[in-house]
């Protein structure tokens, strides 16, 4: 799968749970759920975790701006995580390679030197 094709499918998945409708289960989600219900009116009754984002950051930026600030710090962290893991990978594997070439130099240095000494003797 090239980078674009999965950048194209993560994108679809965001997409997919914006538009997932919401439940409320809870006093908390319920009073969010109506409320939302309320001041959007969506035509078929039916409201969207997109449609709560909406609400929040119109309503309540400032709560909504430390969410995403957190998220963005983590995402961040994650990152440099990330890239040195595969640093530590690559320089494990580098000195792997380094580790099997070295003892097949020796033994060819060892053959060519007993084959000097026998071509020596005769």
């Amino acid at each position: 799968m090239t980078e674009a094709e999965q950048t194209e499918e993560t994108t679809k998945e965001w997409v997919d749970e914006a538009q997932q409708v919401v439940k409320s289960e809870g006093p908390l989600k319920g009073m969010l759920v109506n409320y939302v219900g309320q001041v959007l009116t969506p035509a078929d009754g039916q409201v969207t975790v997109e449609m709560i984002v909406q609400t929040l950051a119109s309503e309540f930026p400032d709560f909504l701006l430390v969410v995403a600030r957190e998220n963005w710090l983590r995402g961040y962290e994650q990152a440099l995580t990330d890239v040195d893991n595969v640093e530590k990978e690559k320089a494990a594997a580098l000195a792997l390679k380094g580790q099997s070439k070295k003892p097949k130099k020796k033994a060819k240095k060892k053959a060519n030197k007993s084959d000097e000494r026998a071509s020596k003797t005769t």
